[in-house]
């Protein structure tokens, strides 16, 4: 256990949770946006998020990097809010339904789950975390996390790339 992040002082509990939550909530907020994709769902994971911290307050404020511990939970909370979303909304297949979807399928989803995976990796990076931060927060090796970093890069590195030259092409389809 590391020194407390928010200095005791003769501060009270509430005060020196909203201290601690306002040094992460940027963090925090962007985080659980990019994985909801709406503000709405994200403001609503990240008050969950300080439900669940506030109990826990005197062993959060010991915590070395209290960031990833934070990240690490609104990650496992929207995991089990969206295992529960899918447990409920299951429908019933219609008798005269056909069973071809529009939607894509196993590898196509497969092959977006490696990018999400991707691009999370290159955002750790673009963030700013530390590597203990990263450490803490996928509970991975450090040299896991330097490779997958290192590879993550250069993934994007190619990504923006072709990404410009599509744009260019639609910009100026003649190349001139």
């Amino acid at each position: 256990m590391g020194k407390p992040t928010v200095p005791p002082g003769g501060e009270s509990e509430q005060e020196r949770f909203a201290a601690l939550i306002q040094l992460h909530y940027q963090v925090l907020y962007r985080a659980a946006y990019r994985l909801t994709r709406s503000e709405d769902d994200a403001e609503d994971l990240v008050q969950e998020v300080c439900v669940r911290a506030y109990p826990r307050l005197v062993e959060v404020e010991r915590l070395e990097h209290p960031r990833g511990w934070l990240l690490r939970v609104l990650y496992r909370l929207f995991v089990d809010l969206r295992r529960r979303y899918e447990r409920k909304n299951v429908r019933a297949i219609d008798e005269n339904e056909e069973f071809v979807s529009g939607e894509p399928g196993p590898p196509e989803e497969a092959e977006r789950a490696l990018d999400r995976w991707r691009i999370e990796d290159a955002w750790h990076d673009v963030e700013g975390y530390s590597l203990a931060e990263i450490q803490s927060l996928t509970g991975l090796k450090e040299g896991t996390i330097k490779s997958r970093l290192h590879r993550a890069r250069v993934r994007l590195g190619r990504l923006l790339q072709r990404d410009q030259v599509v744009t260019s092409m639609i910009e100026d389809p003649r190349g001139s």
